[in-house]
């Protein structure tokens, strides 16, 4: 028996630009369905892109921190307007990566207390101890944007 689908194949666009100032930055943007597939997916496409643009030494953490972000966008979608998407964009420059994840849900993230051996609620500490800056804002276009920064090395 054949599994039907009825949500939309992710969105993917990347592209390469340079600057006047000769400055190259490498970007992507794919966005998903907000459903648990969302996070592997967006795993792999970090990696790949990351592999692509001569970052790799950056994949486990930039990976992790985007399962993070990923797995919280897709908990905080229910609710939203129907087939409400999450989307992550990642942008390569001179001195960091960016890695944003967009959701519908105009909420910030929010900091939960929990136990030493809880299983959740460790997401946004593992976020700022692998990048080097983290933040969130609210676009004029609603929902929210998670944001983290990597430093790269000059």
């Amino acid at each position: 028996m054949r599994e039907i689908t009825t949500t939309a194949p992710p969105l993917a666009v990347t592209d390469t630009r340079t600057d006047v100032t000769g400055t190259r930055t490498d970007r992507s943007y794919l966005e998903l369905a907000a459903a648990p597939g969302a996070v592997p997916r967006a795993r792999r496409h970090t990696r790949h892109m990351l592999a692509a643009w001569k970052l790799g030494h950056l994949a486990d953490d930039a990976e992790l921190v985007v399962s993070e972000l990923l797995t919280n966008a897709v908990r905080a979608t229910p609710g939203m307007p129907p087939a409400a998407p999450v989307a992550l964009y990642l942008a390569a420059e001179h001195d960091r990566l960016t890695v944003m994840v967009w959701d519908a849900c105009p909420q910030p993230p929010v900091r939960r207390p929990h136990d030493d051996d809880a299983v959740t609620g460790r997401g946004l500490e593992i976020i700022e101890a692998l990048s080097d800056r983290c933040g969130s804002c609210v676009p004029d276009h609603g929902g929210k944007i998670v944001w983290a920064w990597f430093d790269l090395p000059e």
